[in-house]
């Protein structure tokens, strides 16, 4: 009886969204090392006719996070308030899993295959954005449906 009450229901989906959060701001915390580390070891390492590489990784960045909140949003939809301990976690896990591939696959390329610092720093700036936009909101929990 105590479990399907709505306070209860309001309290395990805080402690959801503080594990979706945590695991984001982990990510987050991971890019932006990965980056310092480029930055501080990074050697001057740059080749000739390689910049089209450096570009396409930047650029698979930029398609990929609307492809991430779009997935975020079908995946959401699934969402019920007999669900959401898994599917509402899934549903942001994926999307910052699909960032964080981008935005070390760009950051890697831009510094340690070809180094170039604006397109790396493009890159860092870009995918914090888009791990912030994916991240849980508090108006989440009323949008939920009620389920079966």
């Amino acid at each position: 009886m105590l479990k399907d009450s709505p306070m209860v229901k309001q309290i395990t989906f805080l402690i959801v969204v503080r594990k979706v959060k945590t695991l984001g701001i982990a990510i987050a915390v991971g890019i932006v090392a990965i980056y310092l580390v480029g930055m501080l070891l990074g050697q001057n390492n740059v080749k000739e006719n390689f910049e089209i590489v450096n570009l396409l990784s930047l650029v698979l960045l930029v398609m990929e996070l609307p492809v991430a909140i779009f997935v975020q949003k079908i995946l959401f939809r699934k969402v019920t308030m007999q669900n959401f301990q898994t599917t509402y976690f899934s549903a942001h896990i994926i999307p910052f899993a699909m960032i964080d591939f981008g935005a070390l696959f760009c950051i890697t390329t831009n510094l340690f295959v070809n180094e170039n610092i604006l397109y790396a720093t493009i890159g860092l700036v870009i995918s914090i954005a888009g791990l912030i936009f994916c991240f849980p909101k508090e108006e989440d929990f009323e949008k939920l449906k009620p389920g079966i």
